[in-house]
């Protein structure tokens, strides 16, 4: 009897601990993606211009001494990577091209990604598979 309380507890208790695990990191990847947003706001202050894209993993050396070791772009069960994004356009009174800044997040869990979007749902976004990525510039 005992061993069958037992079992049924641990049945309620291991998911619920699972998915405390996933929101938390969650947030830690969320917190990674803000870090970015505000080192880009102050790299583009002293340089008026953006690092250009960088490679899956890789942080984009410009912005390592605004960010410090504070973001690590490849983690257990997720990866970030850094996007430049120019468009081109012509309207009056705009200029001409227009830099959009995003951060995507490369994961294979796809609920961690949900939670991501959730903590990050005032940050404009979108989904392409297993990839999120998040605009932190440029919208």
């Amino acid at each position: 009897m005992a061993m069958t309380v037992v079992a049924i507890l641990a049945g309620i208790a291991i998911p619920k601990a699972g998915d405390l695990i996933k929101r938390a990191r969650a947030a830690v990847v969320a917190s990674e993606i803000r870090a970015v947003r505000d080192a880009v706001a102050v790299y583009y202050v002293d340089s008026l211009s953006y690092p250009p894209t960088a490679a899956l993993g890789q942080m984009p050396p410009a912005l390592e001494p605004y960010i410090g070791g504070q973001v690590a772009f490849i983690q257990s069960g997720y990866q970030l990577q850094y996007n430049n994004w120019t468009v081109h356009w012509s309207m009056p009174g705009y200029p001409s091209t227009l830099s959009i800044i995003g951060v995507t997040v490369h994961t294979d869990d796809a609920r961690l990604g949900q939670l991501v979007m959730q903590v990050l749902s005032s940050t404009p976004h979108f989904q392409w598979g297993e990839n999120y990525t998040f605009i932190v510039v440029g919208l």
